[in-house]
């Protein structure tokens, strides 16, 4: 296991090297910042573990955590986790869109699924429309969102009326 004093050039040298995909065309060319109190880099065990108030910035998107672990397989990133309360994902997902946000204790995403995976306290935000739930899964390559309850809980959506609804429609 490494320890770096300068952990900010670690940290953006790494992140440019395995950034999610999940961004906009123009995210994925822009420069990533990496803000954290502390960063660990074991590369014998594939994790890279940042902590202390985590901020990731790359073009729209934007995740801000307690912490996040980079978990990667000969030396490609696999899986993402930030955890927080809570931790915040942000991004525009599409040119002249408004921004997905997501918050939840902790977020997941899986880069070959390009999927993420909120647990505990799970919120979803786009375009006025709202997901809660324990749990939820948005699938960032066809735009969808799934989820359940735990424990008897049950899953809330607030769905905005689109502007061209007929007046008087329920």
């Amino acid at each position: 296991m490494y320890f770096f004093s300068n952990r900010r050039l670690w940290a953006t040298l790494l992140l440019c090297l395995t950034a999610p995909v999940v961004a906009l065309d123009a995210d994925r060319k822009q420069p990533i910042y990496i803000d954290a109190d502390r960063v660990e880099l074991d590369e014998a065990q594939g994790l890279n573990t940042y902590s202390g108030a985590v901020e990731v910035v790359q073009g729209s998107m934007k995740i801000t955590s307690d912490s996040l672990i980079i978990h990667t397989k000969d030396r490609s990133p696999i899986r993402y986790v930030a955890t927080g309360k809570p931790a915040r994902y942000k991004q525009q997902p599409k040119p002249k869109e408004g921004d997905v946000v997501a918050t939840a204790n902790q977020i997941e995403y899986l880069v070959a699924d390009k999927t993420l995976h909120l647990r505990g306290d799970a919120r979803i935000t786009r375009q006025g429309d709202v997901f809660q739930g324990d749990q939820l899964v948005y699938d960032t390559n066809r735009d969808l969102v799934s989820g359940s309850g735990s424990n008897g809980g049950r899953i809330r959506m607030i769905i905005q009326p689109k502007d061209d609804a007929p007046k008087g429609t329920p």
